[in-house]
């Protein structure tokens, strides 16, 4: 299996600390059937904005460590990238903030509790420019819990949406637990992935996350959204996806939207 954001680079945003807890981590992972991680950790000016030489050293450096131990995981570069203003700018100046360093994909972070306006129009802005965005873990935005269908637009734009291991085995709760499974229903995401931080509390899992995919959606389909889909997107080549079908979302009156029904 792949994981395509997992933040296990030590010393570099909050996960690990150490070089010791990061190859704990490569151990979790293996053992749980991953063998490809693209270490992601947060790029967010003004707070986690390290050089792309000090995140390449990082992850060299726990590569030769994985390697050393016979640890048999390969990982690969890319970032979390907060959505800001500047994020055209900042993807144009430093490749290193896409998966692989392909220039082709990159991982969106919009900010937990809320979205900017036309948030959907300028991240599918960026495809004309050839980066295709990873929309991460929608389902953990307190937003989209209260916009179930707001993601319809931006898949069938082009965007692709990363949902969380943890979110789908119910582990950060049950109402995002249920709107996991209902965007998988609607065909709204594409890949699981970890998005670990630690070895002790938000593991690299994703084996039973594809687990309860899977009676969702059926074994392939959610295989796919760790092996096939992720491997396609490392190489800088657009994923073969569905696209969901489209809601009809029902106007409300002008009374209805005056009380805010």
């Amino acid at each position: 299996m792949i994981d395509l954001h997992c933040h296990i680079l030590p010393g570099i945003d909050d996960g690990p600390e150490t070089l010791d807890e990061a190859v704990e981590m490569c151990r979790i992972a293996h053992a749980d059937g991953i063998r490809t991680i693209v270490a992601t950790p947060h790029f967010r000016p003004g707070r986690y904005d390290h050089s792309e030489v000090e995140v390449s050293s990082a992850r060299e450096g726990l590569c030769s460590e994985v390697a050393r131990l016979g640890i048999d995981i390969t990982i690969l570069g890319g970032a979390d990238v907060t959505v800001t203003p500047e994020l055209p700018l900042h993807l144009g100046q430093r490749r290193g903030l896409t998966i692989n360093n392909t220039g082709r994909f990159f991982l969106a972070e919009l900010p937990n509790g809320s979205v900017p306006a036309r948030w959907d129009q300028y991240l599918l802005s960026l495809i004309n420019k050839g980066c295709t965005p990873v929309l991460t873990h929608p389902e953990r935005n307190g937003w989209f819990l209260s916009h179930r269908d707001a993601l319809h637009p931006f898949v069938g734009g082009g965007g692709l949406v990363q949902i969380t291991a943890m979110s789908l085995t119910g582990e950060a709760g049950e109402a995002v637990q249920s709107y996991s499974r209902y965007i998988l229903k609607q065909g709204l995401a594409h890949i699981i992935a970890t998005d670990a931080h630690s070895a002790v509390q938000r593991k690299p899992l994703l084996s039973g996350a594809v687990a309860a995919a899977a009676d969702i959606i059926g074994r392939d389909p959610a295989f796919r959204m760790v092996t096939d889909i992720p491997q396609a997107i490392i190489e800088g080549r657009r994923p073969d996806v569905d696209m969901p079908e489209q809601v009809v979302v029902p106007r409300r009156s002008w009374i209805e939207r005056l009380l805010k029904t």
